[in-house]
């Protein structure tokens, strides 16, 4: 485990996503390292995701992502059909992901079969919706502003999916619960593997492994292998993904101009206690339900995110200043903190503490 820490602390890791979503959802993203070849012909080498109460977050060695991402641009430079074609499959595995949801959305019976119909479908919709979010990013201007209206249709018609996946393990998660005897805020700490054994064994982990979990764990994927960090060990990793220095904070423009406002930290937009107009937005990344909040908003602020992320496409629609990608910000910038976010530079200042 020292020997992986040591590893995973000599990589600089970039915020892929982030949202208030479950460990079950979170541990489908094994996948990156062990799933994508198949359909783009690479997957990624390592893959880092992390679980906790109110959040959970993907990151990716910068190197790896840069790596994936110049390869398949390479392979759209060469084909342009090729991103067109991602973006096909996106919306038609979301379709059938949908239909798998809609069967389980009033259904008090879950079963097994459920389950591994989700999984497998999930698996083969995340390849094409990954490479056709991230090649953007890597493509020449020209290219990219060919492709862009396609990519965002795609986007657009799948936002809501993940939501949708995650609420409909949450079912599963509560049904254990109940069954258990555990508190679900210890089984909603369960991965999707463990889900799968419970359903065929009755089986759970120990209480104590669930509580220690529940104050934070994380993920090292290489490969098929899986690590599994807890405790003193996620503390020390927490400290090198999460630091902070100074009062700025950098990331990428996703929509010029310039704000200043109170700093309002959101992670789940239904139990938000204050939200004015002109405050500013900062959060993992955007979705849907946050839209009645950026439309109050004068800024945005997102940890993750490219030109296909929701924060993004919103922002040029909307005509409001766009920071993504700087990675802490939800974490680091407090509740009814002054600050100025200079989209123009890609910069976030904290002027006045809460």
């Amino acid at each position: 485990m020292k020997n992986n820490l040591t590893k995973i602390k000599s990589e600089k890791w970039i915020k892929n996503w982030s949202g208030n979503w479950r460990t079950a959802f979170t541990t489908l993203y094994y996948t990156y390292t062990d799933g994508l070849k198949t359909y783009i012909g690479k997957n990624l080498a390592t893959n880092l995701l992390i679980c906790e109460k109110k959040v959970s977050s993907n990151y990716i060695a910068k190197k790896v992502l840069d790596d994936y991402c110049k390869y398949i641009a390479s392979l759209v430079i060469k084909n342009n059909k090729l991103a067109t074609k991602w973006a096909e499959d996106t919306i038609t595995t979301a379709e059938n992901l949908f239909k798998v949801m809609a069967k389980l959305k009033n259904k008090n019976d879950l079963t097994l079969a459920n389950l591994l119909e989700l999984k497998a479908k999930f698996y083969l919709h995340i390849p094409p919706h990954f490479s056709m979010k991230k090649v953007v990013d890597y493509l020449p201007e020209k290219l990219q502003e060919k492709l862009t209206p396609g990519l965002i249709a795609a986007r657009l018609k799948t936002e809501n999916l993940f939501n949708v996946v995650d609420l409909s393990l949450r079912k599963y998660t509560k049904l254990i619960a109940k069954k258990t005897g555990h508190p679900l805020n210890l089984i909603d700490f369960l991965t999707i593997d463990e889900i799968e054994q419970y359903l065929k064994n009755g089986k759970v982990p120990a209480k104590k492994e669930l509580i220690s979990r529940s104050n934070g764990l994380a993920f090292f994927c290489q490969g098929e292998n899986v690590e599994l960090l807890t405790g003193n060990t996620y503390s020390d990793l927490q400290k090198y993904l999460v630091s902070f220095a100074g009062n700025e904070l950098k990331g990428t423009t996703a929509y010029k101009g310039l704000a200043k406002g109170i700093a309002r930290i959101v992670l789940d937009p239904f139990k938000v206690k204050r939200f004015d107009k002109g405050d500013i937005l900062i959060t993992g990344m955007t979705r849907p339900e946050f839209l009645s909040l950026m439309k109050k908003a004068s800024a945005f602020v997102t940890d993750a995110g490219g030109l296909l992320s929701h924060a993004a496409i919103v922002a040029r629609e909307l005509k409001k200043p766009c920071i993504l990608a700087t990675e802490n910000a939800s974490k680091v910038i407090k509740d009814g903190d002054l600050v100025k976010v200079d989209a123009n530079r890609g910069i976030v200042r904290v002027l006045k503490r809460a």
